[in-house]
C-alpha cells in the first residue's frame, strides 16, 4: 500500500518554536539578573542538539549567535536533573502531538 503524500509541511522553524514555547511553559528557568542569554536561546540549543542527534557543544559551535556551550549546560544543569527534563519532554510530545498536527498527512522535519 502506498503512503499518501503530504499535502503540507511543518517547517523546521515552526517545530522549533513549538518545542521552545512548550519547554518554556513547563520548565521555567530562573536566570537571575544581568544574564545575557535568554531562556528561549537555551531551549533552542537544547532542541537543536536533540533533533540533530548531536551535542550542545556542536550546536553552539556551528550556529551563529549561540551562547557558549558551557553557558547552556551550566544554566540547564543548575536548574534541572536530566531525568526530569526528559520526562517533561516526553509528556509534552505525547500531550501536544495530536492537538498540534492536522488531520492529514504532514511531512515533519
Amino acid at each position: 500500500m502506498q503512503q499518501p503524500e503530504a499535502d503540507s509541511k511543518i517547517e523546521e522553524e515552526h517545530l522549533l518554536n513549538f518545542v521552545v514555547n512548550s519547554l518554556d511553559e513547563e520548565l521555567a528557568i530562573d536566570l537571575g539578573e544581568n544574564v545575557e542569554v535568554t531562556t528561549e536561546k537555551l531551549y533552542e540549543v537544547l532542541a537543536g542538539a536533540s533533533a540533530g542527534g548531536t551535542s550542545i557543544n556542536h550546536v553552539c559551535e556551528t550556529t551563529e549567535d549561540s551562547p557558549h556551550a558551557n553557558t547552556v549546560r551550566g544554566h540547564l544543569t543548575d536548574q534541572f536533573d536530566l531525568d526530569s527534563v526528559e520526562a517533561v519532554g516526553d509528556t509534552l510530545l505525547q500531550r501536544d502531538a495530536l492537538e498540534t498536527l492536522p488531520d492529514r498527512p504532514v511531512e515533519v522535519c
